[in-house]
């Protein structure tokens, strides 16, 4: 008899305890949102935000009452909730959570129940307020003035754009260092890092995210963000790059290198990179026979839009283009998330200034070409 109770204790113990784990790993959704079309939602997993991939997961399905349970063993990560194909919401879930999701339409959603979506909210409220702050404010300036102000006020103010995103990249860095910790919401932030001077915090960032999350799949992207950053860091070396002109002939990055080439990626629909061409214009003509060459990556997905910016800019530098947008694989490959982006490099690869447009452009490319 003594013998039996304690196999039934150690029994219990073993059920207990698997129970307790099983608890730690999954995560739950439920909720209630009334005057739905359809009698269920979709769960997906986002796969990757670079590519803005995802894989359904599951549907939940809604009862009469509007509601839906449902618990799953899925490892952290930011999933997505669609509802009757017209909203979808963001969830940053971690292990143990259990999300509570009400709403009496699609349009006022509420999530209960996950502190990283809270914080992947929070960013979000932020991001389109420094946005509308620093970038928005400047385009509505120029769009506002476009028909009375000089080009040079309207290049001023395109300047002015392209250097206060650079201080709205600056303020998400902040909000994330002061506010997010190593939360799974950490994940769709990084599609964002950008700049030199902010590498050292990414890195941290980083090592504190694996150390904490070691062997999940975001884990992964996130490193893969970070080595990519460092990829195009002043130091490195870029790779060849091989792409086609508007005439289908190929041109390679290394055979056009000069004492100094700028990699300008740009877009036909992007005004600042529009705005820019006269600078580009200048400098080409002042140093192009000194030893300073320009390659420039299109990422524009119509070919007739490409061409004729090419040709109404005078952009007679070398030209490329595969037509794909942003789905370019060297824009990919380079991290391009935001226009114009560029590359200084020398006449071995190495980069020696990255994102420098403008009047810094200008004084960056007089000096190397007067010492």
């Amino acid at each position: 008899m003594r013998n039996f109770l304690i196999l039934i204790s150690v029994l219990f113990f073993i059920i207990f305890t698997s129970c307790t784990e099983n608890n730690n790993k999954s995560f739950s959704i439920s909720g209630k949102v009334s005057n739905l079309k359809e009698n269920y939602v979709v769960l997906s997993l986002i796969d990757d935000f670079q590519n803005n991939t995802s894989t359904i997961i599951d549907t939940l399905e809604i009862n009469k009452k509007g509601e839906f349970n449902s618990v799953y063993f899925l490892e952290p990560a930011i999933y997505s909730l669609n509802f009757d194909n017209e909203k979808t919401i963001l969830l940053a879930i971690d292990k143990g959570q259990h999300l509570k999701i009400q709403g009496s339409t699609i349009e006022n959603i509420l999530v209960k129940g996950s502190v990283d979506t809270d914080l992947l909210n929070a960013y979000e409220d932020f991001r389109v307020e420094s946005l509308n702050r620093l970038v928005k404010s400047v385009r509505n300036k120029i769009t506002a003035s476009q028909n009375t102000a000089s080009e040079q006020t309207i290049a001023e103010l395109r300047e002015l754009e392209v250097e206060n995103y650079k201080k709205h990249i600056s303020e998400l860095t902040t909000f994330i260092k002061e506010k997010m910790g190593t939360s799974i919401a950490i994940y769709p932030t990084s599609i964002r890092w950008n700049g030199e001077e902010n590498l050292p915090f990414y890195k941290e960032l980083t090592n504190a995210f694996e150390e904490k999350h070691p062997t999940i799949e975001i884990t992964k992207k996130i490193k893969e963000r970070l080595q990519l950053l460092e990829k195009t860091s002043v130091g490195s070396v870029v790779s060849n790059i091989k792409m086609t002109d508007s005439s289908g002939e190929i041109i390679e990055l290394d055979s056009i290198r000069k004492k100094y080439t700028l990699i300008d990626f740009w877009a036909s629909w992007c005004p600042p990179c529009r705005t820019e061409s006269s600078l580009l214009n200048e400098l080409y003509a002042n140093y192009n026979s000194k030893g300073f060459e320009i390659y420039g990556i299109s990422l524009d997905s119509k070919a007739e839009s490409w061409t004729n910016a090419l040709e109404k800019d005078q952009r007679i530098w070398p030209n490329v283009s595969t037509v794909e947008g942003f789905k370019t694989p060297v824009s990919i490959a380079y991290g391009i998330t935001a226009l114009p982006t560029n590359f200084l490099i020398d006449e071995t690869g190495k980069i020696i200034a990255t994102n420098v447009h403008g009047k810094l452009l200008k004084a960056k490319i007089d000096a190397l070409f007067t010492e």
